[in-house]
């Protein structure tokens, strides 16, 4: 027995181990690797790192883990943001923006069923994620895929009007535009609104969200609104052009 086990520690010894993370449905195993979806985007946030930013999971560059958690291990720290019914969505500042500006504010997003006193952790923002505007081009476009790790900011959340396992967030990253993402927990993926002024209403009998956006004519800046569905579906403009 002692000499199976001399030869199975030598054997590691000059193999080496290599550990895989368990994540998402079906505990589908990840080896280490570059690769990742998006590849281009996930770099150029990656490689833009500001100086004393968090990484790796910190950053919410790990892979989707939105396992079901006992609510007590959400943050104490975390604000609830809205609710429908039992479910309620949370909002924790991990790391607050520098006063100098040198790196912005990153959150993480949590969605809690408190009547039997569970919780999954949605997101962790990346202040580093690259826009995607050039994906939103048209007169109305429809809502552009992205990643979970490519999630700028959340500093507002709502549950989805109609899917209380959609949760919307949004927030201000650029200093003049917001950026409003449609998550889907259960199917773990991400859809970033044509918006730049952000949410103003949910209907919850149509199952629509309402966001604004500004644009410039010769009369110069003015504001419209467009309404979506839950998947990130165009599907009419409403109410009056509004000038500033």
């Amino acid at each position: 027995m002692k000499k199976v086990m001399l030869l199975v520690l030598a054997a590691l010894t000059l193999t080496g181990c290599r550990f895989q993370k368990l994540d998402g449905p079906g505990m589908v195993g990840h080896a280490d690797s570059t690769e990742v979806d998006s590849s281009q985007q996930v770099e150029l946030a990656t490689d833009t790192l500001k100086e004393g930013e968090a990484t790796g999971e910190e950053q919410g560059m790990a892979p989707n883990q939105q396992e079901v958690m006992d609510i007590s291990e959400m943050p104490k720290t975390a604000e609830r943001k809205d609710n429908y019914m039992q479910y309620a969505v949370y909002v924790n500042k991990e790391r607050a923006e520098s006063e100098e500006g040198a790196f912005d504010a990153i959150y993480s997003v949590w969605l809690a069923d408190e009547r039997t006193g569970t919780v999954k952790k949605v997101c962790q923002t990346n202040p580093t994620a690259a826009p995607i505007w050039e994906q939103m081009k048209g007169k109305d476009p429809d809502a552009a895929s992205t990643d979970l790790q490519l999630i700028a900011t959340a500093e507002r959340a709502w549950i989805a009007p109609g899917d209380v396992s959609k949760v919307i967030v949004e927030g201000c990253p650029d200093g003049r535009n917001y950026w409003t993402y449609i998550i889907d927990t259960d199917a773990h993926t991400v859809k970033q609104l044509p918006s730049t002024e952000g949410v103003q209403d949910l209907d919850w009998n149509a199952k629509e969200i309402i966001v604004a956006s500004y644009g410039y004519d010769n009369d110069g800046r003015y504001s419209f609104k467009r309404v979506y569905n839950i998947d990130g579906k165009f599907l009419r403009r409403t109410g009056e052009i509004e000038r500033e």
